[in-house]
């Protein structure tokens, strides 16, 4: 069975705001297996961009990566999509009319924990911060690189995977606060904290070693699976959700301390 697929050759360019699909197609033809479909080891990603030309390009990068995409260029289709095609990723444009990136995301965060991966023109740090604190994973701005694409993409996929792989009936406790692995929950009285899969895997790393100072290149590759250096900025916001979540939650048993000028340490703290 042969299976069309096309070849990128360029990237996305933006003048005055605008995007421009600089890049020419190939036509491939790719011998698949008969039963098999294109993609069936990799994940299966759902791209919302309202820019046919930009999602055409994040497809042809993911599928040529080894993974399933479905592209939704009206975002008021993108939740019916989720529900039936049941991704393991999202990426999502920030800026789309009808509804935007952001309120998707809010959207998918009050009943999915699926790692979300913004891509967009507005790459100013308050708009990551903005991004990442509603519930991202990562934040990658235009126009982006699409080997990085394809990277971050695999690294949130890899690091989703391995943490629920991670079987091991086993809880860490804090008096009354309990970080469960093998359901991936943190548990505080009668109460579960709301942690996306990234806090919970930062408050797992963390809780692992309790007292340890874990550098902010630490975390990005035991947390993230990133190279070190590659964005610490990263590292402080979700640090900075994960210690509001543990506020509003009342846990006094721990908290996340400032190492400052290395990274950060949970210390127990006795009640």
């Amino acid at each position: 069975m042969w299976h069309a697929c096309f070849r990128y050759e360029r990237a996305v360019v933006f003048t005055n705001g605008t995007a421009f699909a600089v890049f020419r197609y190939k036509m491939l033809e790719q011998e698949t297996a008969p039963g098999t479909r294109p993609g069936a080891l990799g994940g299966r990603i759902l791209v919302v961009d309202d820019d046919r030309d930009v999602a055409r390009l994040v497809g042809t990068v993911l599928e040529e990566a080894g993974h399933e995409v479905k592209a939704i260029t009206d975002a008021r289709q993108a939740m019916e999509a989720f529900n039936d095609f049941h991704p393991d990723l999202v990426t999502l444009d920030v800026l789309m009319p009808a509804v935007d990136g952001i309120s998707l995301c809010l959207q998918l965060r009050r009943n999915s924990d699926v790692p979300i991966l913004f891509l967009s023109a507005k790459d100013d740090p308050p708009d990551r911060v903005v991004g990442l604190r509603i519930g991202a994973d990562d934040y990658l701005g235009k126009p982006f690189d699409n080997d990085e694409l394809a990277a971050r993409v695999e690294a949130l996929l890899r690091r989703d995977r391995a943490h629920n792989d991670h079987s091991k009936d086993r809880q860490l406790r804090f008096g009354r606060f309990i970080v469960d692995l093998a359901s991936m929950q943190a548990i505080a009285g009668d109460k579960q904290l709301p942690l996306t899969p990234t806090e919970f895997k930062l408050l797992r790393t963390l809780a692992g070693e309790p007292g340890r100072v874990f550098t902010r290149d630490d975390l990005l590759v035991g947390v993230w699976s990133y190279e070190p250096g590659s964005d610490t900025r990263l590292v402080d916001v979700h640090v900075g959700r994960l210690r509001k979540k543990l506020e509003q939650a009342q846990v006094s048993e721990l908290s996340i301390e400032t190492a400052r000028g290395f990274g950060y340490r949970l210390i127990e703290r006795s009640n």
